[in-house]
């Protein structure tokens, strides 16, 4: 039996392995560089070395610095975790000759996976689907016309040894001959400096996939054991965010068919050891092989939900040469997981925030239902040096629904401060319609940008005096629960210029003591100062859009915002005698005042428009809605109805 076990990673996956050898009596020995002097495994294992500087090329990539470990510790058995070398034939081959055992497949096996297009040939031969394209490296731009000629566009063209969602460029068009030169070259540079390889393949383009992995085991005697499939669409740059098991998609037919392909492909390679394959499924149901991951995963934890079991323990025993005390017929999936990766990272722009946890505290994990994988502390200083991810935030219950709710309330419950976090865009997808009823493809973020956060929508509304558009706006602010702005954006510009411009704070369309004042919008200074005013105005408009999801009230936001990427512009308007009568009946004024003050204010109104928006405003051909708001009922109903349509718009839950 395997005695002692270098850990040859940092961070969250360290723990996780200690927490299994400590179940199983093995002793292990960690690695850490400069930046990682501090982290929390060191005094769990029994023994611990510093392998370098912070820069993993001189650290957790230095093939040499981690055998002087083995050699040191008398470790035999090293567990690569994942990333860094955990798929790196020469790192195995080097820990082999240390007189140690590798934790994962033959070195042999590692080499031949390292390329894309070995795997595609062995899933072509044994006649599992794989994408459309080129099984074998293309030589040159014309093999890139051909294919697409062939297949269609869009193609992404491959690294051949590229992984974690880099050496990835998609082809949608072809601009010249001279750009796809370029981008075939500059791809190959890449290769070559970051996988020691140039060679390329090409893929056509599934439409509207969704990522399918299944995650496998298998032994030394041939035996191999598919532990069920995950969903891993949620995705940002070709890196999961989120993963779940099962998938919501996937039927129990389905299941049956990718285990056949899995089982056909690891038993061709004579692999043994734990992996994943990754497959992508198209919008008409079909199902194409993409590559293996010769190494466990991060989003392992949900398999181990669902089929109650624990891989690393098993990655173990495989290692020490035993057999799977399992067959496929013992795998039963129950309930469902799903798993968060929470980054360091801004959370609607994915930008890295190194930095440091000034306040932690995490979700109760008393009941078993969830699970927190992390090595982070309070005063932990996040690295630039290494992946942004800070811990695995896991959920297991009996449905899908249920651990989506528990989900939302685990992160809800998780106080992390000091730096960024994607935790509260991991709540807005778990909220969004969409995901909940499974409903998905790997371009979910781009498509539910605004839905969840990553960008703002802007609503702003011109109307006719009488209209009712202040009191609508305010009422569709409060059904979508975004911020309402109007005339106080005025006071503020004011203030910033030390002007005494004052506002009208009525939930009314107008307070009737202060009528005059909708007739100067900025005020009744001097031209020079109004046009001041606006200019505050307008920046404090466009400050408060980045801001969060609003709505505007007049001020020629609709001019300002005009170019914004997710504005959406509506006049509301009614007949004159139903605006003279809200005058009389709501706003309580006077009919020959009502008449005065509607015939004053629209003018002025048009004016303000006519000298800052150059007529924009009044200009219908600007609108995304004109609506009559005296055909809905009253200001709630003309809400809703514009409430509709805006959430259709930017597909809000």
């Amino acid at each position: 039996m395997i005695k002692k076990i270098l850990i040859a990673n940092r961070g969250e996956i360290v723990n996780r392995i200690i927490h299994t050898c400590n179940k199983l009596n093995i002793e292990t020995v960690v690695v850490y560089s400069d930046a990682d002097k501090n982290a929390d495994y060191i005094n769990k294992a029994a023994e611990s070395y510093n392998i370098g500087p912070s820069a993993p090329v001189k650290s957790y990539l230095n093939i040499d610095a981690l055998v002087d470990v083995i050699k040191k510790s008398g470790a035999d058995a090293v567990h690569p975790g994942y990333g860094f070398l955990s798929e790196a034939a020469s790192f195995a081959n080097a820990v082999a000759a240390a007189g140690a055992k590798w934790i994962g497949p033959d070195p042999s096996i590692l080499e031949n996976i390292e390329s894309k297009c070995y795997c595609r040939i062995i899933a072509n031969k044994l006649g599992v689907p794989v994408t459309p394209g080129t099984i074998n490296p293309i030589s040159s731009v014309k093999e890139i016309y051909d294919t697409a000629q062939k297949v269609g566009l869009p193609i992404l063209l491959k690294l051949d040894k590229g992984g974690g969602g880099k050496g990835i460029e998609k082809i949608t068009y072809f601009e010249s001959e001279k750009v796809t030169q370029a981008i075939f070259e500059s791809m190959q540079r890449i290769g070559n400096m970051a996988f020691a390889s140039g060679d390329i393949y090409i893929e056509k383009a599934v439409l509207s996939p969704r990522h399918i992995e299944v995650q496998f085991i298998a032994d030394d005697y041939g035996n191999v054991v598919c532990l069920g499939e995950r969903e891993c669409s949620i995705q940002r740059r070709y890196q999961k965010i989120i993963e779940e098991s099962p998938s919501a998609v996937v039927t129990e037919e389905d299941r049956k068919k990718l285990y056949s392909y899995t089982q056909k492909i690891i038993k061709e390679m004579k692999y043994s050891g734990a992996g994943t394959i990754e497959y992508l499924r198209g919008a008409d149901g079909n199902y194409y092989f993409m590559e293996i991951n010769a190494r466990l995963q991060v989003e392992h934890p949900v398999s181990e939900y669902v089929v109650n079991m624990d891989l690393v323990e098993n990655q173990i025993r495989v290692a020490n040469g035993e057999k799977l005390p399992f067959k496929q017929k013992d795998v039963k999936l129950k309930g469902h997981s799903i798993e968060c990766r929470i980054y360091a990272e801004d959370p609607k722009t994915f930008k890295p925030s190194p930095g440091t946890i000034t306040t932690l505290s995490f979700p109760d994990t008393s009941d078993g239902t969830v699970r927190i994988e992390h090595a982070i502390h309070e005063g932990y200083k996040i690295s630039p040096f290494y992946d942004p991810m800070l811990c695995k935030l896991v959920v297991w219950e009996k449905d899908r629904n249920t651990c989506i709710a528990n989900m939302i309330k685990a992160l809800k419950d998780f106080k992390l401060e000091g730096v960024s976090t994607t935790i509260n865009t991991d709540i807005a997808i778990m909220r969004n319609k969409n995901f909940v009823s499974g409903n998905f493809t790997t371009a979910f973020l781009e498509n539910e940008k605004v839905n969840i956060g990553l960008e703002n929508y802007v609503i702003t509304i011109s109307r006719q005096f009488g209209s009712l558009g202040r009191p609508i706006a305010k009422k569709m602010a409060e059904l979508l629960g975004v911020e309402y702005y109007d005339r106080d954006i005025v006071e503020e510009a004011a203030k910033k210029m030390n002007l005494p411009v004052s506002t009208i704070d009525s939930g009314e369309e107008i307070d009737k003591n202060e009528y005059k004042k909708m007739k100067f919008p900025l005020g009744t200074s001097s031209e020079k100062i109004q046009e001041e005013i606006f200019e505050a105005q307008k920046k404090i408009i466009c400050d408060l859009a980045d801001k969060s999801s609003c709505i505007f009230v007049g001020r020629c936001s609709d001019y300002i915002l005009r170019n914004h990427s997710n504005h959406f512009s509506i006049f509301i308007y009614a007949p004159y005698e139903i605006r003279k009568e809200n005058c009389i009946n709501i706003l309580h004024i006077k009919p020959d005042e009502a008449d005065k003050l509607i015939k004053e204010v629209d003018e002025a109104r048009q004016l303000y428009s006519l000298s800052y928006a150059k007529s924009y405003s009044d200009n219908v051909l600007y609108k995304d809605i004109l609506i009559n708001s005296s055909l809905f009922g009253g200001v709630d109903e003309t809400a809703k109805v514009l409430v509709n349509m805006i959430r259709k718009k930017f597909n809000l839950a």
